[in-house]
């Protein structure tokens, strides 16, 4: 009888034991979906935040421009810096130590070397932005550049008397050349698909004149880049007397080598005129011309040779649409 009793005591005290052990179990369960409740309702809230700060975010122009740059302090590229870009180039095996460069564009404190300004165009489609709480607009957008990178340009140039004549009836002398005239060409360039993002404010907005003025910068990469190398070469074995010529030969020589892609980008500072072509008809007023001056800062990566960094100056003209704001007409409540 006791020893019964004592084994259904000792049964119970299992089971109890078995109870306090599973609710043991239950109670960490408790605090680990307290914290992932707690993290998806943070996430939710931010979720939350984000639609409600993107619903506020409203497309108010579309701009449709073209323009160039203006690069400065390049340093002059000598025709043997185009070795890396054409490999193999047989132009290049030639010996240039006596070329000189031209004037006009080309800078002769640099002996066979072009001091010529490269300059970039583009074309570019962008839509405007309205942010809450900001005056200004942010511009997003998707741009065209054709860039000329590195040029350089030399000639030479020799004569030498092969013949004397002199005149019958006053003595006068003339001189008859023999001449050698040899220039060569070489040239870098690339086209580039950048993605722009520019931030604008504008004072005297909706006014028939408008100012502005703001930060851009420019990234992307490059397409088509290819270097270009040309030589000529024109022989004369007897000018200079009248209309007669001599023995002539001219040469020309031109290669073309495919480069691998690279990028550039450049940081700019939008400072623009606005006209507004209409501020009495619906049709009209929406619509404006502008033009932009753009101090800017440019970063060209060059295979093989390197980046190239430069100041310089650029400027824009384009159309501008402003989209019409659509206000909802309250109704009245029965």
């Amino acid at each position: 009888m006791y020893s019964a009793l004592s084994l259904r005591g000792r049964v119970g005290t299992g089971k109890n034991l078995f109870l306090n052990t599973k609710c043991n179990f239950s109670t960490l369960r408790v605090p680990q979906q307290k914290k992932t409740m707690k993290k998806t309702l943070i996430f939710l809230g931010l979720l939350g935040v984000s639609f409600t700060s993107l619903s506020q975010i409203k497309v108010t122009q579309v701009h449709l421009s073209s323009g160039a740059y203006r690069q400065f302090g390049f340093t002059p590229s000598n025709i043997t810096d185009f070795a890396p870009l054409a490999p193999g180039s047989s132009i290049l095996t030639k010996d240039f130590s006596n070329y000189q460069g031209e004037m006009g564009y080309y800078n002769l404190s640099y002996p066979f070397s072009m001091g010529m300004q490269n300059i970039s165009t583009f074309q570019s489609l962008q839509v405007g932005l309205s942010l809450p709480k900001c005056k200004g607009t942010l511009r997003l957008g998707i741009s065209n550049f054709s860039n000329q990178l590195m040029s350089a340009y030399g000639s030479y140039y020799e004569s030498h008397v092969v013949d004397t004549l002199i005149s019958s009836q006053n003595g006068s002398m003339t001189f008859v050349d023999s001449t050698l005239s040899r220039n060569v060409y070489g040239n870098y360039s690339n086209q580039q698909i950048r993605l722009e993002v520019a931030y604008v404010w504008e004072m005297n907005a909706g006014e028939r004149w408008a100012f502005s003025a703001g930060a851009g910068m420019s990234f992307g990469l490059s397409y088509l880049s290819k270097t270009t190398l040309h030589f000529t070469e024109y022989t004369n074995s007897y000018q200079g007397y009248g209309s007669y010529t001599g023995n002539q030969t001219d040469t020309h020589e031109s290669e073309t080598y495919k480069n691998p892609m690279n990028w550039g980008a450049n940081i700019y500072v939008p400072l623009g005129i606005n006209f507004r072509l209409g501020t009495k008809r619906a049709f009209w007023k929406p619509w404006m011309i502008y033009s932009e001056l753009r101090p800017q800062l440019s970063f060209n990566s060059i295979p093989k040779v390197g980046v190239k960094f430069s100041p310089g100056i650029g400027s824009t003209s384009g159309i501008r649409y402003n989209i019409p704001t659509i206000k909802r007409k309250a109704h009245a409540d029965f």
